[in-house]
């Protein structure tokens, strides 16, 4: 721990003391603040002495009082050392510094407009000084990057980053919706001699993982087990989906078959999902820390609060042109930065990251006046879920009750007393399927085949009560913290609380959200759903999956109802008619209040002419891959874009 760092904690710790003019302490106190022996406390203060932080005058004799007077202040000796490691391209050392956090609104400010330098796409000279300068593209980051296991990731940012580091058999083109050749150029089915479904996939040739290893069919069937749970690992969430696959083997070096128990009408869909990017056989201890795949992008460094990818230079297709990305988690950046809506924009669920907005107040910097935006809305949504954990005695089976939910949150209030990035209400889980179905008109589930409707319309609808005799009662929601879940949360306990609702807010890490601990004590989740490029894999992942938590949530009869419909989707040859079953089931559950959807947020990507083909990919992030710098912009490689929702 550097000076300036003790210096700060020695100030937060006796701060509570009051500090004008001085305070009287020991030397066995300031260890105790600073956590270190006497002996050390000396030499702190005879440093901190040297550059007139402190006036200290010591006690005479041990255990005598003596007098410390505090003469920097906290925030202008952090900002001045930010600035001055900054100006010698101390970067690791400034963001030290910088995690410590100013003290005051307007020390935050500051801190801001000092990391506007540092972050942003930039060109910065090689290690190599033979090389040509190096692209790099820098943001901090509101929270840690969790693990990054393609087979157990279901969380945004966690999924961008796969996608950079990653490959897949198949690929789905969002634009035609098709699925075209990733690692695998080619592929073809047949039956076996039982009458069984055969595929058989021909990989690419001369493709390597990160470690140098080349990819071989082994990796890939052994990729597709761990989905199936038979490679002797904890059950990936995505299991149930990759159920038909019967049997998955390596033919030879650079061709893997497929064995279905029965046809599997969305198996390139399940093949080009995130989950089935494909892992090295053998996976090593530390995998989900320092994942190794065949993607644009391979882990250069990652430290708890710090995650660097470099463009891999033997990718088989081409080679991207930015050559480094660097995420620093870095939470002060964000908390209390009241000036720039900074409490807004830490809630990036989808791009999770926030360069600095322009000064709205002071005008457009000079590198900002002709700066480009594209904007978007979100494909997917937040969304609550009802856990009818009670069954019957559930406070759920109350009709009334699960109508004053979703009239509070489907009235838009929301995105007026909070603002911020939120933008329109939702009426299906995925914006592109929106005008396909109406899933709020009617008040009933679907009947199902045999004639019978799901059970749960025969409940009365009714309002919750009046205000003369309406029961108290009080629900706990489950959440955990991010994309904008706290102020959602404390909205949505405000809303309820004039109805008799008293809504207890229970955070939890996310890896807890759907333990058996946490779904026993959650009357509802609210969560937010991310869409990949296959809407198909979107929706069987969230409503044709038994591990998902809209499935694990729904009571018995909403529960048997579902699987009897999904049940059908394998089997059905039509995409179409799979979405028109996937979209039925999603219609009974809004219909039920079985889920209640709420708003989408509001994309924005604010960059320099200079930065080439930036998009905002299916999960609200920009595509690494795609980004060039065009030399013929003076601004072109320096200043800070504002990635935003």
């Amino acid at each position: 721990m550097r000076l300036e760092e003790h210096y700060l904690k020695l100030y937060r710790g006796l701060r509570p003391r009051g500090l004008d003019g001085g305070t009287e302490a020991t030397l066995a106190e300031l260890a105790g603040v600073l956590h270190c022996t006497e002996r050390n406390v000396k030499l702190l203060l005879r440093g901190m002495k040297a550059r007139e932080w402190i006036r200290w005058e010591p006690g005479r004799g041990r255990g005598n009082r003596s007098r410390l007077e505090l003469r920097a202040e906290p925030d202008r000796l952090l900002l001045e050392q930010v600035k001055e490691r900054l100006a010698h391209g101390r970067l690791r050392e400034a963001m030290a510094l910088a995690e410590l956090g100013p003290d005051t609104p307007d020390g935050r400010r500051q801190l801001a407009e000092l990391l506007q330098e540092a972050f942003g796409y930039r060109r910065e000279p090689a290690p190599d000084e033979k090389a040509g300068p190096v692209e790099v593209l820098r943001f901090p980051s509101y929270r840690q990057l969790g693990p990054l296991d393609p087979a157990y990731t279901t969380r945004r940012t966690e999924l961008h980053m796969i996608r950079q580091l990653f490959d897949t058999l198949v690929r789905c083109d969002r634009g035609t919706d098709r699925f075209l050749p990733g690692l695998a150029h080619h592929w073809e089915r047949a039956a076996d001699e039982e009458s069984r479904e055969r595929w058989i996939f021909a990989l690419q040739k001369h493709v390597r993982f990160h470690n140098g290893k080349p990819l071989t069919a082994r990796d890939a069937a052994y990729t597709l087990e761990r989905l199936r749970g038979t490679a002797g690992q904890p059950q990936s969430p995505y299991a149930p989906l990759y159920e038909g696959l019967e049997a998955v083997a390596a033919l030879d070096e650079f061709r893997l078959e497929i064995r279905l128990r029965k046809p599997l009408g969305f198996l390139l869909g399940l093949l080009a999902s995130p989950a089935a990017s494909i892992v090295p056989a053998g996976l090593t201890a530390d995998f989900a820390f320092r994942p190794v795949g065949t993607g644009p992008f391979r882990l250069a460094e990652r430290e708890s609060r710090f995650l660097a990818l470099e463009a891999f230079a033997d990718y088989y297709k081409r080679r991207a042109h930015l050559d480094r990305v660097e995420m620093w988690c870095l939470p002060s950046a964000y908390d209390g930065n009241e000036a720039s809506e900074a409490e807004d924009e830490a809630e990036l669920g989808g791009l999770n990251f926030r360069h600095f907005r322009p000064n709205r107040e002071s005008g457009e910097s000079r590198l900002q006046e002709h700066w480009l935006e594209e904007t978007n809305i979100d494909r997917g949504c937040k969304f609550i879920v009802l856990n009818w954990r009670g069954g019957p005695a559930s406070p759920w089976a109350d009709a009334g009750l699960r109508e004053l939910l979703a009239a509070v949150l489907r009235s838009g209030s929301v995105q007026l007393e909070l603002d911020g990035n939120r933008g329109p209400l939702a009426n299906r889980f995925i914006r592109d399927l929106e005008g396909s179905a109406d899933a709020t008109a009617s008040p009933h589930a679907p009947d199902r085949k045999d004639g019978q409707s799901s059970g749960l319309h025969a409940t009365s609808r009714h309002a919750y009560g009046t205000p003369a005799c309406r029961r108290e009662l009080t629900l706990r929601l489950v959440t955990y913290a991010g994309a904008g879940h706290e102020r959602d949360a404390a909205w949505l306990q405000r809303a309820l609380a004039p109805h008799g609702v008293r809504l207890e807010l229970s955070f939890v890490p996310y890896e807890a959200l759907f333990e058996e601990e946490t779904l026993a004590a959650a009357d509802l989740y609210l969560l937010e759903q991310p869409v990949q490029e296959d809407a198909e894999w979107t929706l069987l992942a969230l409503l044709a999956n038994a591990n998902s938590p809209v499935r694990r949530c729904l009571p018995p009869e909403l529960s048997e109802w579902a699987g009897r419909l999904c049940a059908e989707l394998p089997g059905e040859p039509s995409r179409t008619r799979r979405l028109e079953l996937l979209g039925r089931l999603e219609e009974a559950l809004l219909r039920e209040r079985a889920v209640v959807l709420w708003y989408r947020w509001q994309q924005s990507a604010l960059y320099p002419p200079g930065l080439r083909d930036v998009s905002i990919s299916s999960l609200g992030w920009v595509d690494y891959r795609k980004l060039w710098f065009d030399g013929r912009h003076e601004d072109g490689g320096s200043g800070t874009p504002s990635f935003r929702r």
